[in-house]
């Protein structure tokens, strides 16, 4: 059996002879590669390489998609000091939002203004949404397809809930929770625009060449708590599921924050997977509860918070004694793939990353 034959399997929540491990350590390479801290012995390789090199499974994420906006709309973008401002420039009105700096040079930006600030913003936002389409972009997959070879998988996506799409990026998660209060039925109309728009990508994106289509959520229970859980999100995910069950793909949910109460809503939500799950010591639910959560109906994705590979989380010693009493004792069982939560962050130790591989063998 190849690597891709039983990561496959592992995501369909069948028994397999070995725990995957699916290292998602992207964005350290991206920074550290721009800052010239790649250890040596991966300074040359590509991060499909790198993972073949430690023993992983790849789990490469590609482009599928592109957004197309109606000629009503325009868009550019300007600097503002250290900010990066993009604009949308519509019939009536035009919205802005802006990017900051954070660490340095290389590191993530913080969206520090959003698109929408009241009602009058929220109509533009409106205009924006309705006036945005997908078309299928599928060479970066193929080609991804082509780099993974049997080594792994390839994950599209990365669309939200369509009220995470709202609240997240739109308006902000404080402001959005007033603006909902207030108006709602004009929120609840962007939301429902969104989620027309964004089944449709799902639809583009389950026809592509991927094997799993990703959600772009960032999950957290405290920005979507279980009410607004099951009234916004598993109505959308059902819609979506129906695209990705009739392509044959696995629906897989990013899930990278708080959701120790979420988890037990997520049999029949929609999801096949979800994955980036954030336990103790960064969240208040074991591994072993939050597996327990998807009663082995939907597979778990996770497992390795990301403060441990960093020296302030913890010792070596402390890490390799996790992996041994918190993930070897989960060999075998099905639903679980050994994954980052969420990412391994620039500071990290990569050294700890390289050795699990062979701790977990």
């Amino acid at each position: 059996m190849t690597k891709r034959e039983r990561y496959l399997r592992a995501l369909r929540n069948e028994p397999v002879d070995e725990l995957v491990w699916a290292p998602n350590f992207d964005y350290w390479l991206n920074v550290n590669r721009a800052e010239g801290t790649v250890p040596r012995p991966y300074a040359d390789l590509s991060r499909n390489d790198i993972v073949r090199a430690i023993g992983g499974y790849i789990w490469n994420r590609a482009g599928a998609i592109k957004t197309v906006l109606d000629p009503s709309v325009r868009t550019e973008w300007t600097d503002e000091g250290s900010a990066r401002v993009h604009w949308f420039h519509t019939p009536i009105g035009s919205i802005r939002a802006a990017w900051y700096p954070t660490e340095g040079a290389h590191r993530s930006r913080f969206l520090g203004e959003h698109y929408v600030k009241d009602l009058d913003t929220l109509r533009v936002m409106t205009y924006v949404a309705e006036a945005t389409h997908y078309e299928p972009d599928y060479g970066p997959a193929e080609q991804a397809l082509r780099e993974t070879g049997d080594d792994g998988v390839v994950v599209t996506g990365g669309f939200c809930v369509p009220f995470i799409e709202f609240a997240k990026n739109n308006v902000g998660y404080a402001d959005a929770y007033y603006l909902w209060t207030d108006h709602r039925a004009e929120v609840d109309r962007l939301i429902q625009v969104w989620f027309e728009r964004l089944v449709e990508g799902f639809r583009i994106l389950a026809e592509g060449p991927g094997d799993v289509v990703a959600t772009g959520d960032n999950m957290d229970e405290w920005t979507l708590p279980p009410r607004l859980f099951r009234e916004y999100a598993i109505p959308f995910y059902q819609e979506a599921a129906k695209h990705t069950r009739a392509h044959g793909k696995v629906f897989e949910g990013h899930w990278c924050g708080r959701t120790q109460h979420l988890l037990p809503l997520v049999p029949g939500c929609g999801l096949d997977c979800v994955e980036a799950i954030v336990t103790a010591p960064m969240a208040d639910v074991t591994l072993a509860d939050a597996l327990d959560s998807l009663g082995g109906q939907v597979v778990l994705q996770g497992g390795i918070p990301s403060v441990l590979v960093c020296a302030e989380g913890c010792s070596a010693d402390e890490f390799d004694r996790y992996i041994e009493e918190t993930i070897v004792p989960l060999r075998g069982r099905r639903g679980f793939i050994l994954g980052m939560s969420d990412n391994v962050p620039p500071n990290a130790d990569f050294a700890r990353v390289e050795r699990i591989a062979e701790l977990i063998a």
